[in-house]
């Protein structure tokens, strides 16, 4: 049953092989679109022939510097190889050129080397590994369909790979899922005998003989006709299933043309001695013991002839089995130890980046915010300066306006008691120095106003912004309240009553809406 389905495998590469990617490239010996349609036929051609054509092509290639080119000549080599039995030099070549595959941006060569890796990991029976790499050339396949429908028959060739490794794996429902998506992907509408050929093996495989009948027919003509390698397979499934319904000569028609597709077309000598025991069974049946010994003595002559041809070679098969898990194990552990390594480094270099952005972020802003400050200090000083020196200013000036209002008070004082005297002395002179008195009273006043006015511009300002509804009277009040007059030295120097300067304060006090307890001079003082 495996060599069975690694034969297969086989097949698959070499029909999905032609519609590898193509390069312009134009040369000389390997013309390109020569190159293309011959190495089908050559993939076909004796191990030997196909082996030495290949490789002169790989070097030419290489030479020219046509990577694609000399990666598909590669994988060619490797199958070759591996229809050989020599499965190391198979899996050499492929994993020399995997990093070259990486690099370049065309995948289509990657996506054969893990088809080709993945019938090779199936050989040792690492069927995670071989399903692994299949699905990878699967992905690549997805990629390139979506950007070029002609890449679709190699798509539904992807699927079909994987449809193989889940059959090799027992696992029918995932087979039967990947070959329904093979008619789903195809878009030909034309019928797909190789699919129809393994749908007609996994039927057989679980014994779902009507389905199996169904699937299986024709497909042999038509591989009879195309003289295909895999109407050995399925010659064999055919007289499995002929077999299986009791049909004996059918199944004896059916191992026989098994037999003579392995003699003529030299291929799949493994299959021999399984087809050879399977007729010896059937004339057991039938009680031909006779023929039924020869044939068994035949199988077992070829079951030993291929194990005394292999055994030297199955033995190097498994020390290389052994040999490629522990390297792949050993490259699996570094790449992760060098990638664990990159990252902490990576991070490392991140964080002391950061570290010194963070640094000269802080510095920048420490220093400039300290500029700011001495700055703010040497200005808020600077302004402390100024407003003192200004109030000090105000207050000389305010002193002085005090100081000389309080001494025109005093001679205004003086003046109106000379006035009384001579009242009843000299009427008539009396009433003419009185009208001057009131003249000059009202000019002295206005004099004192313009130089507060002045003095404390300001203040009045402030007044008015605060409390609109104030009269000039009201603000003439609230100067001399501000300067600290007393009632009595304001109604001199207004020119009236005590009792109408309290009733002005009383006016004031309510347009400000001050309480009972605020103090008006206060409360005057502290506006600027």
């Amino acid at each position: 049953m495996r060599f069975l389905l690694t034969f297969l495998y086989v097949l698959i590469i070499i029909c999905s092989n032609s519609v590898l990617s193509q390069n312009s490239i134009d040369t000389s010996f390997f013309k390109i679109e020569k190159f293309n349609k011959d190495r089908y036929h050559m993939s076909q051609a004796p191990a030997e022939e196909a082996y030495s054509y290949f490789a002169k092509g790989s070097e030419y290639f290489l030479s020219k510097g046509d990577t694609i080119n000399h990666l598909n000549c590669v994988v060619h080599m490797s199958d070759v190889e591996y229809r050989k039995g020599r499965f190391n030099n198979a899996f050499d070549l492929l994993w020399d050129v995997m990093p070259m595959a990486n690099k370049i941006s065309n995948k289509k060569p990657l996506l054969e080397i893990h088809q080709m890796l993945g019938i090779l990991y199936g050989v040792y029976d690492i069927e995670k590994e071989a399903l692994y790499h299949l699905k990878e050339g699967l992905k690549i396949a997805k990629k390139y369909v979506k950007l070029d429908e002609k890449y679709r028959e190699r798509l539904t060739a992807c699927y079909f790979d994987v449809a193989i490794q889940n059959v090799a794996m027992q696992d029918y429902d995932s087979a039967l899922q990947y070959l329904d998506t093979c008619y789903k992907s195809d878009k030909s509408g034309s019928r797909l005998y190789f699919v129809d050929a393994v749908y007609g093996q996994v039927y057989v495989e679980l014994k779902e003989y009507d389905k199996a009948k169904k699937y299986l027919e024709g497909v042999l003509a038509y591989l009879e006709k195309q003289g295909n390698g895999f109407q050995v397979s399925v010659s064999y499934y055919m007289g499995e299933l002929k077999s299986a319904i009791n049909e004996t000569d059918s199944a004896f028609v059916f191992y026989n043309k098994s037999l003579n597709a392995i003699d003529s077309l030299q291929t799949q000598t493994k299959l021999k001695p399984l087809v050879l025991e399977k007729i010896a069974m059937l004339y057991g049946k039938e009680n031909k013991h006779r023929f039924a010994f020869d044939y068994m003595q035949k199988s077992k002559k070829w079951s030993d002839s291929l194990f005394n041809t292999q055994s030297q070679q199955n033995k190097s098969l498994f020390e290389i089995k052994n040999r490629y898990k522990d390297d792949l194990k050993k490259k699996e552990e570094q790449i992760e130890t060098q990638t664990k390594l990159l990252k902490l480094n990576n991070k490392a270099k991140f964080r002391l980046r950061l570290l010194i952005i963070v640094i000269i972020l802080l510095t920048s802003i420490a220093f400039i915010t300290y500029r700011l400050k001495v700055k703010m200090k040497k200005l808020a000083f600077k302004k402390k300066l100024n407003d003192d020196k200004n109030k000090t200013i105000l207050n000389i000036k305010n002193k002085e306006l005090t100081a000389n209002a309080l001494q025109i008070i005093e001679k205004e004082q003086f003046v109106k008691e000379l006035l009384e005297e001579l009242k009843d002395k000299l009427p008539d002179s009396h009433k003419t120095l009185h009208n001057k008195y009131k003249q000059s009273n009202k000019k002295i006043w206005e004099d004192f106003h313009l130089r507060f006015t002045q003095i404390n511009k300001s203040f009045y300002d402030q007044l008015l912004k605060q409390y609109p509804e104030l009269t000039p009277t009201d603000l003439k009040h609230c100067a001399l309240v501000k300067l600290n007059f007393d009632s009595k030295e304001m109604s001199h120097l207004l020119g009236i009553s005590v009792n109408s300067v309290h009733m002005a304060r009383s006016r004031i006090r309510k347009k400000m809406n001050l309480k009972r307890e605020d103090n008006l001079s206060n409360f005057l003082n502290k506006i600027k």
